[in-house]
C-alpha cells in the first residue's frame, strides 16, 4: 500500500448543488492510498504516509477532455486556412493513411505528453482506422482515465483514400480484437468511433451500434460540425444528421457526439430525449470556420456537455484551459455575459464532462474518487489580486502556474517539469517521423 498525504492545499472539489457546481472553496488536506482519495479534511500523517506541502497552492480536479485525436498530433501546422471538408480531404485523410505504427506512437506520446502538462488526466480519444493498438498502449502506460476507439470508415472515394478505408467485416473483427485486449485494462474502456454518416456505410453504422450495445460499449462519432457537412447529409439521406444517427442505432445515453454546431429545432428535442452527451471543441471549431455551438441552450435542455480540443491540426493547442476559456467567452457571445457562469464552465471541464463521456470517479475531489488533481499557483500578480479562484482559473490562468499534476496517485507533473519524459528526444522522433510519412 502506498499513501501520500497533501496538506494545506485550497480544493475546489465540484462537488455542489445546480447552482454552486464548483462546491464550497476551502483549506483541507487529501490522502490519497494506492491511485484514490481515501480522506479530505483537516488530517494528521499516519505512519507510512509520504507528507507533501500543499499550501499556498488551489487543488483541483484533473481536466477532462471528451474528443481529442492522438493520431493527429504529429500533423500539427499540415492543415491551416482550410474549411471541414477540404480540411479532411486535402490533408489529414491522406495524412492518416500513411501512418505505420511508429509514426502512431510518436502521435501518442506527443499527445499525452502536452494533455499532462496542461492538467488533462481523463480523456476520449478518436484514432484513425489502423494501429491503434498502438495507440492504446501510450494510453494504459500514461496512467490516465482514456476511452479509446479505432476510426470506422468503409467508404473510400470523395477524398478518403483507398488505403484508409476497411472493409466492413474486417473492420468489426478489429473492434473485436481491440475490445478483448483492452477494454477495462486499467483505467482504459474501447469504444465504438464511426468517423461521421459519410464515411460509414448503412450495414456498418447499423453493426457497430449492435456490437455497442451487445458489449455494453460507449459511441463516440462527429455530428452536424460544418453546414458544407450538414448539407451534404441532407443531400444524401433527406434527413437531419442527427435522425440518421439515430435510425442507425448510434444515439442513447452510451453515446457521445463530437461538435453539434448546426443542430435544427427538431435534433435538439432529440438528444435532449435521447441522452447523448456533445462533446464541445470551440477553438477547432473557430479555426475550420464551422461556428459557436449553442452550449448554453444544451445545457437548459439537460444535455450532458464535456469539452475537448479535437485535433493539434484543427486547433493548432490541446490545451483544456485554452478550451475552457474559449468555450466560456463563445457562450458569452452566444447568449450572454453571465447565461454560461464561469463556476459552470469550470464543471464542465471537469466534473461535468467526466459524467458525460460516463466516467463516474473522474472529475470531482471526493473520498473514493480516483486520485487526478492539478495544484496551481494562482498568487501571480497577472490573476489579480482578488480571491476569486474560479475566476482566476476560468479567464486568467494558463500552464505556466500549474505546479503539479497528479494522475491516478502518481506525480507526472513536479514543478512544472513532466516526470520521465525528455521532451526533446521526443521532438526530434516526431521530426523523423513526419519526414518518413510526408
Amino acid at each position: 500500500m502506498t499513501a501520500e498525504l497533501w496538506r494545506g492545499a485550497r480544493l475546489v472539489p465540484m462537488d455542489g448543488p445546480e447552482d454552486r457546481p464548483c462546491g464550497d472553496v476551502r483549506v483541507a488536506d487529501v490522502r490519497i492510498v494506492d491511485g484514490t482519495i481515501e480522506s479530505i479534511g483537516l488530517l494528521a500523517p499516519r505512519r507510512g504516509d509520504v507528507v507533501r506541502d500543499a499550501s499556498g497552492l488551489t487543488m483541483v480536479p484533473g481536466f477532462v477532455q471528451g474528443h481529442v485525436h492522438l493520431c493527429q498530433t504529429l500533423f500539427r501546422g499540415l492543415a491551416d486556412d482550410r474549411p471541414l471538408l477540404r480540411w479532411l480531404r486535402e490533408c489529414i485523410w491522406p495524412l492518416e493513411a500513411r501512418h505505420d505504427s511508429e509514426s502512431i506512437r510518436v502521435s501518442a506520446e506527443l499527445t499525452v505528453a502536452e494533455l499532462l502538462r496542461g492538467g488533462t488526466t481523463a480523456v476520449q480519444a478518436f484514432e484513425t482506422v489502423r494501429h491503434t493498438e498502438v495507440a492504446a498502449e501510450v494510453l494504459a502506460d500514461s496512467g490516465m482515465a482514456a476511452t479509446f476507439g479505432n476510426c470506422l470508415m468503409d467508404l473510400s472515394g470523395d477524398g478518403v483514400p483507398a488505403s484508409l478505408a476497411m472493409p466492413r467485416d474486417e473492420a468489426l473483427r478489429h473492434c473485436d480484437e481491440l475490445r478483448r485486449a483492452f477494454h477495462d485494462r486499467g483505467r482504459l474502456r474501447y469504444a465504438i468511433t464511426p468517423r461521421f454518416v459519410l464515411s460509414c456505410s448503412e450495414p456498418l453504422a447499423r453493426e457497430a451500434a449492435d456490437f455497442a450495445r451487445d458489449h455494453g460499449l460507449r459511441v463516440h462519432t462527429h455530428a452536424c460540425e460544418h453546414r458544407e457537412e450538414v448539407a451534404v447529409v441532407r443531400a444524401r439521406f433527406g434527413h437531419d444528421y442527427l435522425t440518421v444517427l439515430d435510425a442507425q442505432g448510434l444515439l442513447g445515453p452510451h453515446a457521445s457526439l463530437a461538435h453539434c454546431v448546426h443542430l435544427t429545432e427538431a435534433e435538439l428535442d432529440l438528444l435532449a430525449m435521447c441522452g447523448a452527451a456533445v462533446l464541445h471543441c470551440p477553438s477547432a471549431n473557430l479555426k475550420l470556420g464551422s461556428g459557436v455551438a449553442e452550449i448554453t441552450r444544451l445545457r437548459e435542455l439537460g444535455v450532458p456537455v464535456a469539452l475537448g480540443a479535437d485535433g493539434a491540426p484543427c486547433n493548432n493547442r490541446l490545451s483544456a484551459l485554452t478550451e475552457l476559456r474559449q468555450a466560456a467567452l463563445l457562450q458569452c457571445l452566444a447568449a450572454e455575459p453571465g447565461a454560461w457562469s464561469a463556476a459552470e464552465a469550470l464543471w464542465t471541464a471537469t466534473r461535468g464532462g467526466a459524467l458525460a463521456i460516463g466516467l463516474d470517479d473522474c472529475g470531482v475531489l471526493r473520498a473514493g474518487a480516483s486520485a487526478d488533481f492539478v495544484l496551481f499557483d494562482l498568487e501571480a500578480p497577472e490573476l489579480g489580486a482578488h480571491d476569486d479562484v474560479i475566476a482566476k482559473l476560468v479567464w486568467s490562468a494558463a500552464e505556466r502556474h500549474i505546479r503539479h499534476v497528479v494522475v491516478g496517485g502518481r506525480r507526472a507533473v513536479v514543478d512544472g517539469e513532466l516526470v520521465g519524459v525528455d521532451l526533446r528526444a521526443l521532438a526530434a522522433r516526431a521530426r523523423d517521423a513526419l519526414r518518413r510519412l510526408r
